[in-house]
């Protein structure tokens, strides 16, 4: 499950040398919020106050979230990879077109690829 972490959050404000205080006056959010916020009681703050935050400390949500991925297959956590790798392993004319091409120059990768975006343009 992904997670706010105070460990992040608090690096961020101390690199940009901030007090909660100063996270409070500057976000319009009540110090006593952003107090537990920075703290970790409140572990599940709206996402309007958490861009709020990153606004004031000029970055991303995810520059204090802690992503817990679960793998969508023993070997991928992504599932559009998964997919392809399930799609080539279940056919043997994809096995072989991708078997043929990893000794291929970077070149060679690059006019392959070209002749593929004119196929996919032209269907």
């Amino acid at each position: 499950m992904d997670e706010l972490s105070k460990e992040k959050l608090n690096n961020i404000k101390k690199a940009k040398n901030y007090t909660n205080t100063d996270i409070a006056t500057l976000t319009n959010i009540p110090i006593s919020s952003i107090d537990k916020i920075f703290s970790g009681s409140n572990k599940n703050p709206t996402i309007e106050t958490l861009k709020k935050i990153a606004k004031v400390l000029d970055c991303t949500i995810d520059d204090f979230m802690n992503y817990e991925k679960e793998p969508v297959s023993p070997y991928y956590y992504d599932r559009q990879t998964a997919k392809i790798a399930e799609e080539i392993h279940k056919n043997n004319d994809l096995k072989i077109l991708m078997d043929s091409t990893r000794d291929l120059s970077p070149e060679d990768i690059n006019a392959i690829i070209e002749i593929a975006k004119r196929m996919k343009k032209n269907n």
